[in-house]
């Protein structure tokens, strides 16, 4: 269920995709009869996580392809990087998860690299020194990434099947980031979209909106490039393509908050094969509806999900361009498939696909009224109709398609 590899790298300025080494996912540890009780079962999320941010100095003699010959070395400490974005990323998970999740950030120590060291190295010698109240460690190397580079990867590591003491030194929890968000060239505020997609794979989140493709001239290399502007697990750059002062990435997706349970089963509508088909419409609030007091303004559902069978599912959800979202053009209905099947995933360890549908990359051509979409291909064909669309919610029909 659980995918983790490295996010959107940002190098010179520039943002480019990329995807680094592939962890292994561990093991659900409540099996379901299907994906959508899986995902119900496995709701891991902490209310508070206590992330310990340690610097890397990477030697001008390295010998590690990950930094190439960039000489630049950024005079960061774990202090001066908690001022930098300890209030403003605990603000970000704060909101999209409705109050449910915070952090505390607390600077650890710097470390000295040798010229052989990698970011593997990096991050494990944080972990080894890491204090016994961390939940998490954030590596941050203090030199760039070459330009062809993942910018950093993100892992929950054993966190899910760890018993007794989980700090971070035991459970291998970690993100990692160069030094390219950190530049001063970005301003007062560094980028903040990456480092929030990293630490939202220590949380378990998986990629979304990826294109497979080849990395290599000869064709033998496999690339995994992230294109949804949807979800800050897929394209975390997305806001900032249309307001290049943007710094944080955009919300992510209800299939995401239902699994770590930052939405409850209340808030899922679900349709199954085997139940009789209604063409009653239902309403679905704004995805980014918030929860106050842990209580939810209004029980409108903000998710609804097609049961596909044992390893498959189809999300359905409400977008406006509002808060983290307010990159998006319009207002519309975002439709997922949603699968842990093999047969769907794109490379070793991935083991959650999330692809959107009905529309091409960015995929922020949401359905809206008057539209809708026929699913099919993955068993049983289904078709969602937006009928209405407002400020407040949007009205779906979802029915088998005849035939």
């Amino acid at each position: 269920m659980k995918i983790f590899c490295a996010g959107l790298a940002v190098v010179g300025l520039m943002a480019s995709a990329g995807c680094a080494s592939l962890d292994p996912a561990p093991p659900t540890t409540v099996p379901g009869p299907d994906l959508f009780e899986r995902l119900t079962a496995d709701r891991p999320a902490p209310a508070i996580d206590v992330v310990e941010v340690w610097v890397c100095r990477v030697p001008l003699s390295t010998t590690a392809p990950l930094y190439g010959e960039m000489d630049l070395r950024l005079g960061l400490t774990p202090e001066q990087i908690v001022d930098l974005i300890g209030d403003r990323i605990r603000d970000y998970f704060r909101t999209i998860s409705f109050d449910r999740y915070d952090m505390e950030f607390r600077p650890g120590r710097t470390i000295t690299m040798d010229d052989d060291d990698t970011d593997e190295d990096c991050a494990a010698a944080a972990l080894k020194r890491s204090s016994g109240t961390a939940d998490v460690v954030l590596a941050v190397a203090d030199a760039e990434h070459a330009g062809n580079m993942s910018g950093g990867w993100g892992r929950p590591g054993t966190w899910f099947t760890c018993e007794g003491t989980c700090n971070a030194r035991t459970t291998g929890r970690a993100a990692y980031v160069g030094a390219s968000d950190f530049s001063p060239d970005w301003g007062k505020v560094p980028l903040l979209d990456l480092i929030e997609h990293e630490l939202g794979h220590t949380l378990g989140l998986p990629h979304s909106g990826i294109v497979v493709g080849r990395s290599t001239a000869d064709g033998t290399g496999t690339e995994l490039a992230y294109t949804s502007a949807l979800d800050v697990m897929s394209d975390s750059a997305a806001p900032r393509s249309v307001d290049p002062d943007r710094r944080d990435g955009p919300s992510t997706l209800g299939i995401n908050r239902f699994d770590i349970g930052w939405l409850d089963r209340d808030d899922v509508v679900v349709f199954d094969p085997s139940s009789p088909p209604s063409p009653a419409p239902i309403t679905l609030a704004p995805a980014s509806t918030r929860i106050i007091g842990g209580n939810q303004v209004s029980r409108t559902p903000r998710l609804a999900v097609i049961r596909l069978g044992p390893d498959r599912l189809v999300s359905v959800e409400y977008l406006v361009p509002a808060g983290f979202d307010d990159h998006l053009p319009t207002a519309g209905v975002a439709v997922h498939l949603v699968s842990d099947s093999p047969a769907d995933q794109a490379g070793p360890g991935v083991l959650r696909m999330q692809r959107p549908v009905g529309s091409e990359s960015p995929h922020t051509d949401l359905l809206e009224a008057g539209e809708s979409l026929v699913v099919e291909g993955w068993g049983p064909s289904w078709t969602v109709q937006v009928v209405t669309v407002t400020p407040t919610g949007a009205e779906v029909v979802i029915t088998p398609t005849a035939g």
